[in-house]
């Protein structure tokens, strides 16, 4: 194939577009760089391959295809002419570039001197603007002429950006992650494009069932002062999320955001459009909506040589799509059992008054939970307790009911003789103890972690605090569809918890959404589920069995994928790739040695403890507004491992996995 325009560059050290203003000889360019590209051009190999293709060239007049484009710094504009020039050199045809600085008057004097050029053969055009009284004279010579990107009113002959279905993509995706007070920041409402972002903005709403809200369209001009105007409007509508019209734009909204303090995903969810190396380097990478560059300039370059040729051409409108690339700028915002918004812990806090109240009530709490012996439990039950503590609540009672829903009930029965004020539960199962627990709400504050047991309203508990799990969900998913990046037809089975948990429920949906829409490349080829932890051994080896072509296995925690990693050993395929959730020693080990584990989705047990424990103080006071609290989860992999340990188990890695970073 030999060397590229590209390669050129980077051996020259300056930029595409100057060695293609040397090569034809379209602006002027200084001696020392003219020098710099012609050695690079022979160190490549490019010059012998330039000189084969200029004898493909056309010549004698009408020989040059003009790109009038309307700023030389706009990076979508760099990359079209770019493309372009090279796909147009392929089939003979030499590239001349022009600038319209967004001056209608001055794209006109350059549309007309083009018009009387002999050798230009034709015109590619990103117009100033879509009124079509300013190419009224250029469409009436005839000559050769495509509009690309931007629409020129009652001209359909154009190749464009799929700007309405890539934005309303990218509204659903965040909708769909429990955002709802979503708003759009674009450019000048004149463009075309712009106007077409916006209708996918409003589309995408309405069709949710959402309200379109014009307060929540901020327009910033290109020159215009923009960081007042950006505060005023987020102190003014607080968006959880805010979808960018522009790679300029998003640069400006995120700068305003480091002043003003606020985090992204954490405060803010942002989506850019315009997808460039640096969008993955930022902290966190940036989801973004990119545009097919390449196809639109092929296009383009396609429609304007089968006009000069006079070929038959597809006369009409071309609509080259765009992909909305899911990283980490955005977050799923957390619901409760019933719809509700979820608070942060950092949303719950207490007056000295409230304090003294506390310590004066004398309060009696029991803990239930589901099963015992693991650091997990004991992690939960630590920020419990030394919360509680510090407000002078005694802890009377916490049992471990094994995941027996019928030890629990008994177990609930005693709790009840003892009269506690409070009592903080996760339930075994959703209907076996629902019963007990109604009768316990009349008696004391019901306070659920994870789940509410069947046939419960909101009205018959206090606070149910969970891990967000719709983000939970997104996370592993996110990390096996990132894991098999660039591979074809990836083949993946999903084995869920049977139980109809809400919890588990809920991240098993969402990561079966998120692989189905954000990774076509993967296919779930079997889904089975358990109840009993130690069934997994076995469906994980029917389904092996069953379809030994499956790569991946998502595993809904980490319990059973150490069931399911046994079954996999006596199989002989430890080939296959696991991701789960929960961090221990256990499976922290395969993670470390990236044996089979390639990271996991994990709850923070001792700050979802804390949650649990600032809540029911609340309620002691007869506080019962935060109905559902979610802490965020946590992303681990190998390279992160060390410090998530440290953050979530709250102790120095154990040596044994030290061990492994060592080597």
């Amino acid at each position: 194939m030999g060397a590229t325009i590209k390669e050129v560059a980077k051996e020259a050290g300056v930029s595409i577009a100057t060695v293609s203003h040397v090569i034809n000889g379209t602006r002027y360019v200084s001696p020392e760089l003219i020098k710099k590209v012609e050695n690079a051009m022979h160190e490549t190999g490019y010059t012998e391959k330039y000189r084969k293709k200029k004898e493909e060239w056309k010549t004698g007049t009408k020989t040059v295809v003009a790109v009038v484009v309307p700023e030389a710094g706009g990076t979508l504009y760099i990359r079209l002419v770019r493309d372009i020039s090279e796909s147009l050199l392929k089939k003979g045809y030499l590239t001349a570039v022009y600038y319209s600085n967004y001056d209608t008057e001055l794209e006109k004097n350059i549309l007309l001197r083009l018009c009387g050029d002999r050798n230009i053969a034709g015109i590619i055009l990103i117009p100033c603007t879509a009124d079509r009284k300013n190419y009224e004279k250029v469409l009436a010579r005839e000559i050769p002429l495509v509009f690309l990107e931007r629409k020129v009113e009652g001209e359909d002959d154009c190749v464009l950006s799929d700007n309405e279905q890539a934005v309303y993509k990218a509204v659903k995706h965040l909708i769909k992650s429990g955002h709802e007070k979503i708003a759009v920041l674009l450019g000048r409402m004149e463009s075309s494009t712009v106007k077409e972002r916006l209708e996918g903005y409003r589309k995408a709403m309405v069709e949710s069932g959402l309200e379109f809200d014009t307060r929540n369209i901020l327009t910033v001009m290109r020159n215009e002062e923009y960081g007042e105007k950006i505060k005023c409007f987020y102190r003014d509508r607080r968006p959880s999320a805010i979808v960018s019209g522009s790679n300029h734009l998003t640069l400006k909204l995120l700068r305003v955001m480091q002043e003003m303090g606020l985090c992204c995903p954490e405060d803010i969810s942002v989506v850019g459009f315009g997808d460039e190396e640096w969008c993955e380097l930022l902290t966190p990478p940036l989801t973004t909506i990119k545009q097919d560059v390449e196809g639109m300039a092929e296009a383009a370059v396609l429609k304007i040589t089968d006009k000069i040729e006079k070929r038959k051409c597809s006369f009409g409108r071309m609509r080259i799509p765009a992909k909305l690339f899911i990283r980490k700028s955005t977050q799923m915002i957390g619901r409760g059992p019933f719809g509700e918004k979820a608070f942060s812990p950092d949303d719950i806090t207490f007056t000295e008054e409230e304090k003294e109240k506390i310590r004066e009530g004398d309060f009696k709490v029991a803990i239930s939970f589901h099963y015992g012996g693991t650091a997990w439990k004991t992690l939960h039950e630590n920020g419990i307790r030394e919360t509680l503590e510090k407000f002078g609540i005694t802890v009377v009672a916490v049992t471990d009911a094994h995941f027996d829903p019928y030890l629990q009930v008994t177990q609930l029965e005693g709790i009840s003789m003892q009269r506690p004020d409070a009592v903080i539960a996760i339930p075994c199962d959703d209907t076996i103890t629902a019963p007990v627990f109604k009768k316990l709400s009349k008696k004391a504050k019901l306070i659920f972690m994870s789940n509410v047991p069947t046939g419960f309203e909101a009205k018959d508990y206090i606070t149910c605090v969970s891990v967000n799990e719709r983000e939970n969900g997104r996370i592993a998913a996110s990390l096996m569809g990132e894991y098999f990046k660039g591979r074809h037809h990836v083949k993946a089975g999903f084995i869920k918890h049977g139980a109809a948990f809400y919890g588990t429920y809920l991240r098993d949906m969402v990561a079966t959404q998120v692989i189905c829409e954000n990774y076509p490349n993967i296919e779930i080829v079997a889904v089975s589920n358990f109840l009993n932890i130690d069934d997994t051994y076995r469906i994980c080896r029917d389904m092996m069995k069953t379809h030994p072509d499956i790569e991946a296995l998502y595993i809904c925690w980490d319990r059973p994928a150490l069931q399911a990693i046994r079954a996999l050993k006596e199989l002989g395929r430890e080939d296959v790739a696991i991701f789960t959730y929960d961090l221990d020693e256990e499976i922290g080990e395969y993670l470390v040695q990236e044996k089979m584990v390639k990271g996991m989705g994990t709850q923070r047990p001792y700050e979802q403890g804390v949650a649990v424990a600032l809540a029911t103080a609340k309620a002691l006071l007869g506080n019962t507004q935060y109905k559902y609290v979610g802490v965020s989860p946590y992303t681990v992999q190998k390279n992160n491992f060390v410090r998530a340990w440290k953050e979530i188990m709250h102790e120095p890695v154990p040596k044994k996995l030290i061990n492994f970073f060592d080597k």
